[in-house]
């Protein structure tokens, strides 16, 4: 009676491994395939497959993490590390130009920001970088920010390899928008790198944006001197 059941773990064993040799293979190819082609035939038969040891099962997601202001936040091969949100009457070292008339305003993210990786890349970003410092966005605020440099309001454009620089991130916003003491909350870009092939063989790329990080921050009124 032991030898049959000690015979019968190891086939369940066995039959465990088998299943998921096949399933970890199942997933491959289907990430291999192209949409199309899933219903034809081949892509049939592949998901039939599948669904008999148990269907792709759904990978589990990882939070996203919450951070404060100050904390450094690693993420498209850059450092990120939020200094303080400010609401300005007038420019200060922005590119931004309000109109005192309607009551316009600068919202402004200060970032000290490091690029990790082994080659300059655009501070704002581009087609090809979508995980760019100037992908970082506050609360309901769609568009992109201008870029300039803290210490001199030039127009940030590159960053170089492992050099910190510290960056004023720019919005012009209407009178009522924001407010000193606001809490606003901050996204902080994530995205995958990959080289491009074809016609863009050799190109740095990153792809796929997301969120990979949020704060809460507090909006500081700064008049003008």
């Amino acid at each position: 009676m032991g030898e049959e059941k000690a015979s019968g773990a190891a086939e369940a064993r066995a039959n465990a491994s088998a299943r998921a040799k096949v399933l970890g293979w199942a997933r491959r190819t289907v990430d291999l395939i192209p949409t199309g082609w899933l219903i034809t035939g081949a892509g049939a038969v592949l998901l039939t497959t599948t669904a008999a040891f148990g269907g792709l099962a759904t990978a589990p997601v990882a939070p996203v993490p919450e951070l404060a202001v100050g904390d450094l936040y690693t993420g498209s091969d850059l450092e990120l590390s939020v200094v303080g949100v400010e609401l300005r009457d007038d420019q200060g070292n922005t590119a931004i130009y309000p109109d005192p008339e309607s009551g316009e305003k600068v919202l402004v993210v200060t970032v000290d920001v490091t690029n990790r990786f082994e080659k300059p890349r655009l501070a704002s970003g581009s087609e090809f970088d979508e995980g760019s410092a100037g992908a970082i966005r506050v609360g309901e605020l769609e568009d992109a920010p201008f870029l300039t440099y803290a210490d001199d309001g030039g127009t940030a454009t590159t960053l170089q390899p492992d050099v910190p620089v510290r960056l004023l991130l720019a919005w012009s916003v209407g009178p009522d928008d924001f407010h000193d003491g606001d809490a606003v909350t901050l996204t902080l870009p994530a995205s995958t790198h990959r080289v491009g092939d074809n016609v863009l063989r050799g190109t740095d790329l990153w792809e796929d944006p997301r969120v990979g990080a949020t704060m809460t921050a507090t909006v500081e009124q700064v008049s003008a001197p």
